[in-house]
C-alpha cells in the first residue's frame, strides 16, 4: 500500500504487552471518515539464543554470601586472602552461581522478552561480558531499523544487512552472507539468555544444569517458539559443557547450532602452568597469583583441571632441562607422566600445597584426575554437534603455550656443589630453594591463553572455523583489537562471525 496517496490511513508500530503479545494502540476515528489503521507486522516467532561464559566467567557465591565477582570489594579483600581462606570460599561443593551482577543497558527490549536479568545476565562478569551481550542482543535483534525505515525517506540497512557479502576470510566455510538469508533471519526473534554455571565443578555436571536450564527456556517461550530448539554461544570452557551435553547426554535434539569462541578444545598447558605458578594479571590478584595461593583452589575442582591437554594433544609439551639434561613429557599418557606423579619436582599436583598435607587429600586428588577429569575429558574428544561454527586465535600477538619448558637459570657455583654432592652421597634432588627453574612459555600463535595447536578445525561437524585477533578474555570484545586486519571496521571479526554463524544455522527452519 502506496502511504502517500492515502491521507486517511494510519500507519502503527507494534508493541508488546507484558506477556510478550503484540498489540496496536490506535484512536477510534469516525466511521464516514473510512479512515484506515494499517498495523506493521514484526517477527513474533522466537529462537531463543543462550551464551555460555567461559572459566571464571560466571559470578560465584556460597552459603556466607562471599562473592567471587569483579566488584571493588572483591579487589580489595582477594589479594591479601590467604590459601586457607581461598581453598574454604571456592569450594565447589559448596559454591552456587550467583546473578546479582550488574547488567548493562537493563530494560533494552521492554516487554518483548522477559528482562534481562530473569534471562540471566546478571550471572555472568560485567567486566568480561557487559557490553558485549548487549552488543551480542542489539546484532540479533535489530529488525526495529526495518520498521523505522517505513517512516523513513531514505532507507537505513541493518546491521545484518551491511554484513552481506562481506568476506571473513575463513580458513573452513568462508561463506559470505546473502541477501535471501538474511531476510530469512528477519523471520524471527532472537532473546539472549546467558547460562552461568559453576566453573569449579566438573563440567560434566555444569552440562547437567545446562539440560534443565534449556528445558525451562524453550518453557518461557511455550507458543512463541519457531522450532523446539535453542543456539548456543560458548567462550572458552563453556565450549565444553555445551558438547558434553549434546554429544553425550543426547542433547542434540535440543540444539539448532552452537558458535564456539576460542574453546580449548584438546586442552592447553595453560592450565599446568596455571597450576604451578597462578594466575595472571587482574584475575590473579583474585584467585591467586602463585601456587601455594591457586594450587589448593584448584586441585579440588574437577572444571579448571578438565581444561589440561588431553590425550589427544599429543605427547611433549612440558620440556625440562634440568643439569644438562633434557626431557619431554608425556612420553603418552599425560595422566600418569604428570598429573598422577607423586615425587618428580615437576609433577601437576605438589601434596605439601594442599593444606590439609595427608595421604586421604591425596587421595581424593587422585580420584578427581581418574574418574571425573581424565573421563571428561578422553570421551568428550572428537564429539561435535552437526552445526558447528567456531573462531579461535590465531595471532602472534598474543603468545601463547603450546608447549611449556622448566629452564634452568644460572646457579652460583657453591649451589652446584651442593647439588652435587647430594648426587654422589645419594640422596634424591628435590625442588628446595637449592634449585632454581623459570617455567617458560612457547610463546607460539594463539589468544593469549589458548594456543593453536589446542583447536581442531577437521571434523566434518564443524561448519566454518575463522582464526581472529582477540585476547582470550577478551575474545567477545566490541571493538577490533586492530582496526587495520579487521574486515569490518567497527565491530571485531569475531563478532561479526558469530552473528553470520547464527544467520546460516537458523536457515534449517522453516517459516510456518
Amino acid at each position: 500500500m502506496d502511504k502517500d496517496n492515502k491521507e486517511n490511513t494510519t500507519y502503527h508500530r507494534p508493541e508488546w504487552d507484558e506477556n510478550g503479545q503484540v498489540c496496536y494502540p490506535t484512536t477510534l476515528q469516525p466511521s464516514e471518515k473510512n479512515h484506515i489503521a494499517v498495523c506493521l507486522k514484526p517477527p513474533t516467532k522466537v529462537i531463543p539464543v543462550i551464551f555460555l561464559p567461559g572459566v571464571m566467567g560466571s559470578n560465584l557465591k556460597n552459603a556466607g554470601g562471599e562473592v567471587w565477582q569483579f566488584s571493588p570489594s572483591s579487589l580489595g579483600k582477594w589479594p591479601t586472602a590467604s590459601p586457607e581462606k581461598r581453598k574454604l570460599l571456592l569450594d565447589p561443593k559448596t559454591t552456587t552461581v550467583d546473578d546479582s551482577e550488574e547488567i548493562f543497558n537493563e530494560g533494552a527490549e521492554g516487554s518483548k522478552f522477559p528482562s534481562r536479568r530473569e534471562r540471566g545476565w546478571g550471572s555472568a562478569f560485567y567486566k568480561s561480558y557487559g557490553e558485549a551481550l548487549d552488543k551480542i542482543q542489539y546484532l540479533l535483534n535489530d529488525d526495529n531499523i526495518l520498521m523505522d525505515n517505513f517512516f523513513r525517506d531514505s532507507q537505513q540497512k541493518t546491521s545484518r544487512q551491511q554484513f552481506i557479502d562481506v568476506d571473513l576470510g575463513a580458513e573452513k566455510g568462508e561463506s559470505p552472507l546473502t541477501e535471501a538469508e538474511v531476510d530469512h533471519s528477519y523471520k524471527f526473534l532472537y532473546p539472549l539468555h546467558v547460562f552461568g554455571y559453576n566453573w569449579l565443578q566438573s563440567n560434566a555436571d555444569s552440562a547437567a544444569l545446562l539440560e534443565k536450564y534449556i528445558i525451562k527456556v524453550m518453557g518461557d517461550y511455550h507458543g512463541r517458539l519457531a522450532v523446539n530448539k535453542v543456539i548456543l554461544i560458548t567462550h572458552s570452557m563453556g565450549g565444553l559443557v555445551a558438547r558434553h551435553y549434546s554429544e553425550n547426554m543426547g542433547g542434540q535434539a535440543n540444539i539448532l547450532g552452537i558458535v564456539h569462541g576460542v574453546m580449548p578444545d584438546l586442552g592447553s598447558p595453560a592450565a599446568y602452568r596455571r597450576m604451578k605458578t597462578g594466575e595472571r594479571g587482574v584475575i590473579g590478584m583474585i584467585i591467586g597469583n602463585n601456587a601455594e595461593k591457586l594450587m589448593p583452589v584448584l586441585a579440588q575442582s574437577p572444571g579448571p583441571l578438565q581444561l589440561l591437554p588431553g590425550m589427544a594433544y599429543g605427547p611433549g609439551w612440558l620440556k625440562i632441562e634440568d643439569n644438562g639434561i633434557c626431557q619431554s613429557l608425556p612420553l603418552g599418557n599425560p595422566y600418569e607422566d604428570i598429573y598422577l606423579d607423586k615425587t618428580a619436582w615437576w609433577r601437576l599436583c605438589e601434596q605439601d600445597l594442599l593444606l590439609d598435607n595427608t595421604e586421604n587429600e591425596w587421595s581424593q586428588y587422585e580420584t578427581r584426575i581418574t574418574e571425573i577429569v581424565k573421563i571428561f575429558i578422553e570421551e568428550l574428544h572428537g564429539k561435535y554437534h552437526p552445526q558447528t561454527w567456531l573462531f579461535y586465535g590465531g595471532s602472534a600477538e598474543y603468545p601463547s603455550d603450546a608447549f611449556l619448558t622448566w629452564k634452568e637459570e644460572n646457579i652460583p657455583q657453591r649451589v652446584q656443589d651442593e647439588l652435587r654432592r647430594r648426587r654422589e652421597a645419594g640422596n634424591p634432588v628435590e625442588l628446595s630453594p637449592l634449585r632454581t627453574h623459570s617455567l617458560i612459555s612457547a610463546g607460539t600463535p594463539g589468544d593469549g591463553t589458548v594456543p593453536v595447536t589446542a583447536i581442531r578445525t577437521t571434523s566434518p561437524c564443524i561448519q566454518a572455523a575463522l582464526a581472529v585477533n582477540v585476547d582470550h578474555e577478551g575474545a567477545y570484545a566490541i571493538d577490533p583489537a586492530d582496526r587495520s586486519r579487521s574486515v569490518y571496521s567497527d565491530l571485531s571479526d569475531a563478532l561479526v562471525f558469530t552473528v553470520r554463524s547464527v544467520v546460516k544455522i537458523v536457515q534449517q527452519v522453516t517459516v510456518p
